[in-house]
């Protein structure tokens, strides 16, 4: 399903171990090159500036195509069902051109296929809006659309963004199927994205964890990501107060709550330490920034409620308080504690995921072979002087 070679990435993710390997000084340089060179690696991956510059121009000729087929085409578009045939096509061709890229050109996120890829998948959701009327195009639709499409972008790049996307699309999709169903299901519909969210997460955790998803690894994550963010702010108390005013009529007025306030109250304040204990309880770094991350979101809920001391008061005293928790913490951790340090790790462990390499480095390369001769003969020549003779 794929569009890239998996024994392709195989050796990329083994080339990526080497490498922090060599510079922890696990293994040394003539080691890293017999894994080199029995692990190639074909791709084309520029360096960040390359890629981004790449991704504009591919952008900008998308863009200048696009529009160039629209001048051409101007007599026969006669009605938005026609720019939305046009946008089908379009983004059929970016399509072509990205796998033809990748097959022919090996690119692998170098910033081309990425622009390829993202236009793809923009033009064929805009056809839709062209095709039928933006007022007759519900929320369930977009959504929809934008899930299939996704998703199966996903699948076949292994896209991060893509990824992200098809989660939020799916959760926006329950949400408006939901809110169709009458005022009990707009009642559960946090406990439902809650109770939604947790499995996801957990079955994305699980997927992390086997061999066969090994290659959408980063997708996972930010899946789980997402998943996390998704169960808190669900529960958050001011985006289940302010949703419950704007969409569903709730017409609180200020210094109202909603109906079980005190729930949402605890829950805003207790999920983010949650993560916390968990993320330091697993050694689970998504758990813990998760944590650490919500925890404005805690201080900003209470503060846009409760006023405790004026705004430049409270930015300074927090800012004194996260500056001096952090120096505390640093310190702290200069001695690694219960599997937490702030100093770099050697990570010994490396050389445990290197023992495959090592047998086919022992298969593969010999010590000791000479190197091959170099030819220095460079011939004669009869010019001297300033160089008045003709022959070198």
């Amino acid at each position: 399903m794929l569009a890239y070679n998996s024994d392709t990435l195989d050796n990329l993710e083994i080339k990526e171990e080497a490498e922090i390997a060599l510079r922890k000084d696990c293994i040394d340089v003539t080691t890293y090159k017999a894994i080199e060179a029995a692990h190639r690696v074909n791709f084309y991956t520029p360096n960040p500036i390359i890629k981004i510059g790449l991704f504009i121009l591919t952008v900008v000729i998308v863009c200048f195509s696009l529009g160039l087929l629209a001048l051409m085409l101007a007599d026969t578009l006669h009605s938005e069902k026609g720019f939305a045939g046009l946008c089908i096509f379009a983004g059929l061709a970016c399509y072509v051109a990205l796998e033809l890229f990748i097959r022919e050109k090996k690119l692998f996120r170098a910033g081309v296929d990425d622009a390829l890829l993202w236009g793809t998948v923009l033009l064929w959701i805009s056809s839709l809006v062209l095709y039928d009327n933006i007022d007759h195009v519900t929320m369930t639709h977009w959504c929809l659309v934008t899930f299939v499409v996704t998703l199966l972008a996903t699948l076949r790049f292994a896209d991060m963004v893509m990824a992200g996307t098809a989660f939020l699309a799916f959760l926006g999709l329950i949400f408006s199927l939901l809110i169709e169903l009458g005022p009990v299901a707009k009642t559960i519909l946090p406990f439902m994205v809650m109770v939604l969210s947790v499995a996801i997460y957990f079955i994305v955790r699980r997927w992390m964890s086997q061999r066969a998803f090994r290659h959408y690894d980063h997708c996972l994550t930010v899946v789980s990501v997402l998943a996390l963010l998704t169960l808190y702010l669900v529960g958050n108390y001011f985006v289940v107060r302010e949703i419950s005013n704007e969409m569903f009529d709730l017409q609180l007025k200020d210094g109202e709550s909603i109906p079980g306030a005190f729930f949402f109250w605890i829950y805003t304040v207790v999920i983010p330490l949650v993560y916390l204990y968990l993320g330091i309880r697993k050694k689970d770094a998504i758990l813990l920034r998760t944590g650490m991350i919500l925890l404005a979101a805690i201080v900003f809920t209470i503060r846009y409620y409760h006023s405790v001391m004026p705004l430049e008061t409270a930015m300074v005293t927090g800012g004194l308080v996260l500056t001096f928790g952090a120096w505390a913490l640093i310190r702290y951790l200069q001695v690694p504690r219960q599997g937490f340090t702030y100093v770099e790790t050697d990570e010994p462990s490396l050389a445990d995921k290197l023992k495959l390499e090592s047998l086919i480095i022992a298969q593969t390369y010999v010590p000791g072979a000479p190197a091959p001769a170099q030819n220095m003969d460079f011939g004669g020549g009869t010019g001297g002087g300033g160089g008045a003779s003709g022959d070198y």
